[in-house]
């Protein structure tokens, strides 16, 4: 694993001198804690009645629940969004990690050198999920606490994190983390230029941008069997996705793709 741990020391040193690249990776995250958490607040603190009466109606909340009662049921809607950022920000760095070094002439001498090619994957992959999780997982736990803020004075209780979000967090983030960079590699593989790479892998979150649209619309409502068998859906396209990447990250066609 020696070989492993120096491309993830590399990867994460050139991610420290691309500024552009971080200011991507934290800008869809601030986005997702700072809109909802404030548009809670006002909802608490100074929503119209006939608002509260239609999103009442909209959740199936009972009229005797109190306001904080059906900020807790807009929150925890929010998750799928959650689920999204651990795909999403390791696409940013795996996609560059292999098109960008194409680009910048530096993958030829790392295939060159002795590091086998199960090395060279999971270095660059621990490079691209420990920044992934890590920001993943700071988001969650300022969204929490800001909806915990926000219906405190009304609720006197802390909604968030509960059963759902826990397991979200600490489970199928890392899983869907994986799901992320493993497709990154497959695809960078095979489609030169980084940023249509990045494009191309990024379309598998318009399946969770879905459900979350029709969740906040009140069409379903996703409970723990829904997230306990997205999570064993997750496992097995994880294991196969890595499978692949493998198989398909050919040093010599790589080399000749790159001159």
């Amino acid at each position: 694993m020696k070989g492993a741990l120096l491309i993830v020391r590399k990867e994460l040193l050139e991610l420290r001198r691309s500024p552009v690249l971080l200011l991507s990776m934290t800008s869809l995250p601030a986005t997702v804690v700072v809109v909802p958490v404030l548009l809670l607040a006002w909802l608490v603190r100074a929503a119209p009645t006939q608002a509260l009466d239609w999103l009442q109606d909209l959740y199936k909340v009972p009229a005797s629940s109190p306001t904080a009662a059906l900020v807790a049921v807009l929150a925890k809607n929010w998750l799928p969004m959650f689920l999204v950022l651990p795909i999403f920000l390791p696409i940013l760095l795996a996609a560059q990690s292999i098109g960008g070094e194409r680009e910048r002439r530096t993958l030829e001498p790392l295939l060159a050198t002795p590091v086998s090619t199960l090395e060279i994957i999971i270095g660059k992959s621990v490079a691209a999920l420990v920044p992934a999780l890590a920001i993943t997982w700071i988001a969650s736990a300022l969204f929490c606490a800001g909806v915990d803020a926000a219906v405190w004075t009304r609720l006197h209780a802390f909604p968030l994190p509960d059963g759902p979000w826990l397991f979200a967090t600490l489970v199928l983030s890392p899983l869907l983390s994986l799901f992320g960079n493993a497709l990154a590699v497959v695809v960078s593989a095979r489609i030169v230029d980084p940023r249509a790479a990045q494009n191309v892998a990024a379309t598998t979150v318009v399946p969770l941008l879905g459900l979350l649209v029709i969740q906040l619309a009140g069409g379903i409502s996703l409970g723990p069997g829904f997230y306990l068998g997205f999570a064993l859906g997750a496992l097995v396209a994880d294991v196969a996705l890595i499978a692949l990447a493998v198989r398909l990250f050919d040093r010599e066609k790589l080399l000749t793709r790159w001159r």
